[in-house]
C-alpha cells in the first residue's frame, strides 16, 4: 500500500526559558510534583492495562520508566534548580534531562542507549503534563496514513483502525505477536524494521509498504511513486481480486486430493464479503476482540447480535467461534484480575472463563441463540485436561435446556471443539478426541510452549520457529489421534499459511488449514502444484530430523524440486 508517515511517539510542546519571580517558585514546584504524580498514574495504568498486552518484556519497560519518573534524587535537584535559577519547572526539568542523557547517548553500550530512550519517554510525558498538553482522541487520520512507532498494543490497532490508519511500520514485536495478528486480520499491512530504519522515517514522508514481503520503501522518487500508484490502481483490492480468481475452493492437489481451506477472522472487515461469496469457512473467529473493542466483557445481547450477523453472512458455510481467550496480558481493567509474572502460563483462556461462570454462560447462550442457521461451532481455548472439557460441556447442556424451555430456537447438535495449543493437550489428544467434535491446532502458542520461547520476545526470536521437529511431531500426533476417532483436525496458527510447511500438512491429511485471508490465494495456488503421494516420504524424513536447520533444509530442497516440475 501507499501512504504518508505519521510518527506516533510521546510528545510535548516546546519549553521556554522564562524567568519567574521568587514568589512563583513554590507554585512551579507544586506543578512539577503534580505532573510527576499524573505521569506515575498514567504509567501504572499503561503497565497494568496496556503494557502487558504484548508480554512481560513490555511490562518491565514500564516498570523501568516508573523508577525513572519517581527518581527522588533527580527531582530534588530539579526543585533546587527551579529555586536557585528562578526558571519555570518545564524548562529546568527539560534542561536537566538533556544534561543527564547526553553522555549516555554517546555510550557504545546498547543498554545505556536504551536507558536514554526510557528517560526521554518519561520526560516527554512529564513535560506534557506540566504544559497541559492533551492529544485529541477523536482525531481521524487523513486518507493513506501509515503509522510509524516502536510498537502498538492490541487496543492501539483497534483504535487506530477506527481512526482510519492504513498500515503500520514498527521496530518491536514479531510476526506472531498479537499486534501483528490483529493488523493482518484487518488486512492492514504491518512491517517490522530495525530501529535505525524506523528513526530514519520523517513525519509526512511518503512510504510504500509490502506487507507480504515485509518491506518498506522510504521516500520513493516521484517516478517510483507514480509507478506504484499505477500498479495499485491496476491491481485494485489485491486480496479480493486474487481470491475471486481461484478456480477451486477447496483447492486440489495435482492428484486431485482436496485440501480444506478456512479463514481466521477477528472483527467485520471488507474481506468478509468475498469469503462468504466463495463459501470459505471461518476456521477461527477470535471473539475476545469484542472485549477489546468494548473495554469490557460484552453483554449477551451485544454478543448475540454480533454472532448472528456473522452466521447470516456465512450462511452457506461454517463459522467456528473461539470462546474468550482472555488473560492478564489482554485485560483492559486489571482490577480484580490477579497480577501474573508470566500471563502466558497463567489464568487465561478456558481456565479463566470457567472460573467466571456467568461470563462463560452469557457467551454460550449468545452463541447458541445465534446458531439457528446450524452453521456455528464452538472452540474452547487453552485446554489442558479432560475435566475442562467436561465442565464446559455441562454448561453447554444446561444452557441448551434453558433455551429449550423458553422455546428459543438453536442448533441442538452444535459442534464443540478444542484448541490444541499446549503440549499436554497434544500428548493426550487420543483421550481429548473422544470428548469433542473436532480439534484445532494453534501452532503459535504450541510452539512457544514446546520450545519455551516467548513469541513476543525479540531476544529469543531465533528459537521461536514452528518448523522445529518437536512442534511438527506434536502436530502429527494430534492429527493422527483425531483421525483415529473420526474427528476432523484443523490448523489455525501462522504455520497453516506457511508454503514451506504445506506439503507436510497434505501428507498428514489435515482436514482444514485456517489462515489469514491475505494468504489464501498463495496457499491455494501452491496446493495445486503438489502431488500428495510425493509428500509422504518428505514427512517421514522431516519427522526423523533432529534439528530445525535440518527440517528447513529438507523443505527447501523439496520446494525447489517442485518449482522445477
Amino acid at each position: 500500500m501507499l501512504g504518508k508517515a505519521r510518527i506516533i511517539t510521546p510528545g510535548a510542546p516546546p519549553v521556554t526559558s522564562k524567568r519567574i519571580a521568587a514568589s512563583k517558585v513554590p507554585s512551579e514546584i507544586d506543578k512539577l510534583e503534580t505532573a510527576v504524580e499524573d505521569t506515575v498514574r498514567e504509567l501504572r495504568a499503561m503497565r497494568d492495562a496496556a503494557g502487558k498486552k504484548i508480554g512481560g518484556p513490555v511490562a518491565k519497560i514500564f516498570d523501568a520508566q516508573l523508577l525513572i519518573a519517581q527518581d527522588q534524587e533527580f527531582l530534588r535537584q530539579v526543585k533546587e534548580e527551579i529555586a536557585s535559577g528562578r526558571r519555570e519547572a518545564a524548562y529546568v526539568y527539560d534542561t536537566m534531562v538533556k544534561r543527564t542523557t547526553e553522555p549516555l547517548n554517546r555510550s557504545p553500550e546498547q543498554y545505556m542507549r536504551q536507558m536514554v530512550i526510557d528517560v526521554q519517554a518519561v520526560a516527554q510525558r512529564i513535560l506534557s503534563n506540566l504544559n497541559g498538553y492533551v492529544k485529541d482522541s477523536k482525531e481521524r487520520f487523513p486518507a493513506g496514513t501509515i503509522l510509524v512507532g516502536r510498537s502498538f498494543s492490541p487496543n492501539d490497532i483497534l483504535a487506530y483502525r477506527q481512526k482510519r490508519a492504513q498500515g503500520f511500520v514498527v521496530a518491536e514485536g514479531g510476526n506472531s505477536s498479537h499486534m501483528a495478528l490483529i493488523a493482518r486480520s484487518f488486512l492492514m499491512p504491518i512491517v517490522m524494521v530495525k530501529s535505525v530504519d524506523l528513526d530514519a522515517i520523517v513525519e509526512g514522508e511518503r512510504l510504500v509498504l509490502d506487507g507480504s514481503a515485509g518491506e518498506v520503501l522510504i521516500n520513493p522518487t516521484d517516478k517510483d511513486w507514480a509507478s506504484y500508484q499505477k500498479k495499485r490502481r491496476r491491481e485494485g483490492s489485491a486480496i479480493i481480486t486474487r481470491i475471486k480468481r481461484l478456480p477451486h475452493i477447496p483447492p486440489r492437489t495435482r492428484d486431485e486430493i482436496p485440501v480444506g481451506i478456512g479463514a481466521n477472522l477477528t472483527l467485520p472487515g471488507t474481506v468478509e464479503d468475498i469469503l462468504a461469496e466463495m463459501n470459505i469457512p471461518v476456521g477461527l473467529y477470535r471473539s475476545e476482540f469484542l472485549y477489546l473493542k468494548h473495554n469490557d466483557f460484552p453483554d449477551e445481547e451485544t454478543q448475540f447480535e454480533h454472532y448472528a450477523q456473522i452466521a447470516e453472512r456465512f450462511s452457506h458455510t461454517t463459522v467456528a467461534i473461539r470462546t474468550f481467550d482472555i488473560g492478564y496480558d489482554k485485560v483492559i481493567d486489571t482490577a480484580g484480575w490477579p497480577a501474573e509474572g508470566n500471563p502466558a502460563l497463567g489464568w487465561r483462556g478456558i481456565r479463566a472463563t470457567l472460573d467466571m461462570p456467568e461470563i462463560f454462560r452469557s457467551q454460550v447462550r449468545a452463541i447458541l441463540r445465534a446458531s439457528y442457521l446450524h452453521n456455528l461451532k464452538v472452540i474452547l481455548p487453552m485446554v489442558a485436561e479432560l475435566s475442562e472439557i467436561e465442565r464446559a460441556k455441562k454448561i453447554l447442556a444446561q444452557e441448551k435446556f434453558s433455551l429449550r424451555k423458553k422455546g428459543i430456537a438453536f442448533d441442538e447438535n452444535i459442534a464443540m471443539g478444542i484448541m490444541v495449543e499446549i503440549p499436554a493437550a497434544a500428548m493426550t489428544a487420543d483421550q481429548m478426541a473422544q470428548k469433542v467434535d473436532f480439534m484445532s491446532i494453534g501452532t503459535n502458542d504450541l510452539t512457544q510452549y514446546t520450545l519455551a520461547a516467548d513469541r513476543m520476545n525479540n531476544k529469543v526470536a531465533a528459537l521461536y520457529n514452528a518448523l522445529h521437529p518437536a512442534v511438527l511431531r506434536l502436530v502429527k500426533m494430534t492429527v493422527d489421534a483425531g483421525h483415529r476417532h473420526l474427528k476432523p483436525v484443523s490448523i489455525c496458527g501462522e504455520l497453516a499459511g506457511d508454503i514451506l510447511a504445506l506439503p507436510l500438512f497434505i501428507a498428514m491429511r489435515v482436514d482444514q488449514l485456517s489462515i489469514s485471508p491475505n494468504r489464501i490465494f498463495d496457499v491455494c495456488r501452491a496446493v495445486s502444484k503438489i502431488d500428495s503421494d510425493l509428500t509422504r516420504p518428505l514427512l517421514e524424513s522431516v519427522l526423523s530430523s533432529g534439528s530445525l536447520q535440518s527440517v528447513i533444509s529438507k523443505l527447501e530442497r523439496y520446494r525447489k524440486a517442485m518449482e522445477k516440475r
